[in-house]
């Protein structure tokens, strides 16, 4: 479950918010990162970080450039439960070392080399 200021995200409540709307401010790679913050099992509260975070981290995994960082790690935390945070801990880890995460981060279905 998504939340908003502390209730659920609902059509009802008219509190949602639009990927065609992020679409006018962010790119969509960004986009994906900031919902794949998230664990799948956990309910989550959506604020106004999460995209420029996500925005900074993709700008931070494409300054990294080519290689294999972290990408054993990626594979054992989706291989564990499908920890999504976790590989994107993992993959921050490598990128903040000096590490090219290309190869990681399309594990995510990143692609760091876009134009």
């Amino acid at each position: 479950m998504v939340r908003m200021d502390g209730e659920k995200m609902s059509k009802s409540l008219g509190n949602l918010v639009f990927i065609s709307d992020l679409r006018k401010e962010f790119d969509p790679t960004a986009i994906r990162l900031g919902l794949l913050n998230f664990h799948y099992r956990d309910s989550w509260e959506w604020n106004n970080e999460i995209m420029p975070t996500a925005s900074e981290r993709l700008e931070t995994w494409t300054r990294s450039g080519e290689g294999e960082g972290a990408l054993e790690a990626v594979r054992e935390h989706l291989s564990n439960d499908l920890n999504i945070p976790a590989a994107i801990e993992a993959i921050d880890d490598a990128a903040s070392k000096g590490d090219g995460v290309s190869k990681a981060a399309l594990l995510l279905g990143v692609d760091t080399n876009r134009p």
